[in-house]
């Protein structure tokens, strides 16, 4: 079961819901976000940077297909997804509502490693996010 945190936006290259670090970016611009749980969140955020591969490189040499590609994480990614779900505990804490979203099936696997695949959603997948 392949798991993605989504927020309430819509992100630009996808066009469906805006996952967790699209989320994550935008709170810790924000102001009011009160000092401890900024330093909170952007440890995560780098420890994401540090361990995490960026996917989305092929979207610049891929076809359409690539452009509204999404990542998705492993069911197996347990440090990931951990690490995933203190971040989207941050944001619910400010008024950032995050759902998850748990499918078999992705959609048209585009990229793959030890954590994540990215993959443009089938029709029926897009309709949930």
């Amino acid at each position: 079961m392949f798991i993605r945190f989504v927020s309430g936006g819509i992100d630009e290259d996808s066009q469906v819901s805006a996952g967790l670090f699209i989320a994550a970016f935008d709170l810790l611009y924000d102001p009011l976000l009160p000092y401890d749980e900024y330093w909170l969140l952007r440890d995560l955020i780098d420890w994401f940077d540090k361990h995490l591969k960026e996917p989305f490189h092929y979207r610049l040499k891929a076809a359409r297909r690539a452009q509204r590609a999404i990542c998705w994480f492993k069911p197996a990614a347990h440090e990931y997804l951990a690490r995933a779900w203190e971040a989207a505990a941050i944001l619910e804490r400010n008024d950032v509502f995050i759902r998850t979203i748990k499918v078999q099936r992705t959609g048209y696997v585009l990229y793959e490693d030890e954590a994540q695949i990215l993959a443009e959603p089938f029709a029926d997948i897009r309709r949930v996010l």
